[in-house]
Parts: structure tokens; sequence; C-alpha cells
């Protein structure tokens, strides 16, 4: 299964912190055998590379989890620059988040979405974009006139179109961006 890209992968995870700090203890612990205990045997010496060696390998996952989140940074970053962007280049738009789905059809889904601008809360049909939208993501639509008018009640469904979606970009950094 894919995971969703506009969610920001976790860093610090509790299996993985657990793990360190227990691979540090133990660490501590050999080495302290070790240097007790001079000249040590060969199981102190047996035990120092096993955790060693397990240190090496949460090192690289570590580094790995790093990178995977300085790879979504940029690729979050790329996304709101192309969204800003495409919102000044267009004159009526409108920032919608996508909170979930309820059924998706080969023809469009059915989502709940947040109009940004608004707060307000509604159900939407949404017909496939050129991008994969998932729960999370933000979209730039261009609003439709036919289905909202000043003054009238909201529609209790918001249809959005291929051809109003503009861009996207992932919702965790709006919020954050709209609290900077």
């Amino acid at each position: 299964m894919d995971t969703n890209p506009m969610v920001k992968p976790h860093i610090a995870t509790a299996p993985m912190v657990v793990m360190t700090t227990i691979a540090a203890v133990i660490l501590v612990c050999v080495a302290a055998i070790i240097v007790l205990a001079w000249p040590p045997k060969i199981g102190a010496w047996i035990a120092l590379a096993v955790v060693v060696i397990a240190g090496a390998l949460l090192a690289r996952r570590w580094t790995t989890l790093f990178h995977k989140k300085s790879e979504w940074q940029r690729f979050s970053d790329r996304q709101w620059e192309f969204l800003t962007r495409t919102q000044s280049e267009h004159s009526t738009t409108a920032v919608i988040t996508v909170l979930g789905f309820q059924e998706v059809q080969p023809t469009g889904s059915w989502a709940t979405i947040r109009w940004e601008k608004f707060g307000y809360i509604q159900t939407a049909w949404i017909e496939p974009c050129m991008f994969s939208i998932w729960p999370d993501t933000v979209l730039l639509i261009r609003p439709d006139p036919n289905q909202i008018h000043v003054g009238a009640p909201w529609p209790a469904t918001y249809h959005v179109s291929s051809s109003a979606c503009l861009a996207i970009a992932p919702a965790r950094l709006a919020a954050a961006r709209a609290t900077n």
C-alpha cells in the first residue's frame, strides 16, 4: 500500500527511541564491564561487537528517516511554491483541504472538504484530477460561479471539476504557514 505523500513522515517514533536508548544503555554497560574486568574475556568482546553492529544499524535507520523527512520537506516546499505562484496568476481561486474520502469511484470521489477562507466543512464530489489527491491535501481550485452565489444558500454538495483543480500541497504545512 502506498503511503500518503501529503503527510509529513515521523522521525522519532517510539520504537526507534526505545531501541536506541536500550542499545546505548547496553553499550555503556558492556564498556564498563570491559574497563572493570581488564583484560576482558572473549564474551565481553563479542557483546561489544554485537552492540556496535546494532548501533550501526540503528544509525543507518535514523539516517534514512532524516533523509525521508528532508525529501518530504523539499517536496512540500516545491508544491507550496507552485500553489502560491498559480494562485497569484489566476484572478479567482479558492483553497480547500480534503479532510477525507467517503467513497472512491472510477469517475470521481465523494470527499469531505474544508473551505480554508471560511472554515466551512461540506461534502464534495471531486472528479479525477491530473494529480493524486489524498486526505490532508490542500487544493487550489477555481470556484464555480454556477454553484456559489453571493447572498444565496451554500450548496449542500459542491462539485469540483477536474479542470478547476489548479495545484496541490500538503495540508500540514498549510496550518503551519497560516500561523506564521
